[in-house]
């Protein structure tokens, strides 16, 4: 193999990867059910976050349970933002999340889903990733064409 191939590869699943990311989070806002997830879990990792602006911000991961209409559980979890104020989950809070009915483990909040800025932006990233990654490979057969 040659020695540019394997960054190629990777930086090529990488940009499918951020395509499907933000496709999914539009798809489940267009076509995901809503439900109502219990929070069951709240926790506070590393420590403050130095790289914003606002000091006294920290990286919190949330772990959630959705209870489906044919009675089966399933988790879930996300990352956020918060200041420094730790909420202790108490198994009351809720929030709203959309699951798609055929395949309810892909799951996201109901904030993530609202059509952003963050969405196409995401696309257009993998899309260029791909396309930059694979577009000298694409001239260089163009120009071995040309000489033969």
């Amino acid at each position: 193999m040659r020695r540019h191939t394997i960054p190629r590869i990777l930086l090529t699943i990488l940009g499918i990867a951020m395509i499907a990311l933000g496709a999914g989070r539009l798809a489940l806002g267009i076509v995901g059910e809503q439900g109502i997830a219990v929070i069951t879990s709240i926790r506070r990792q590393g420590g403050e976050l130095t790289t914003v602006a606002k000091p006294g911000r920290y990286f919190y991961h949330i772990g959630y349970s959705i209870n489906l209409p044919d009675g089966r559980i399933i988790d879930g979890w996300t990352a956020r933002i918060g200041d420094s104020t730790y909420i202790k989950a108490d198994g009351k809070s809720t929030m709203p999340v959309r699951y798609l009915k055929v395949l309810p483990v892909v799951n996201t909040p109901e904030s993530s889903t609202r059509l952003s800025l963050g969405q196409p932006v995401l696309i257009g990233l993998g899309i260029f990733l791909i396309v930059v990654m694979n577009r000298d490979m694409n001239r260089k057969k163009i120009k071995k064409r040309r000489r033969e």
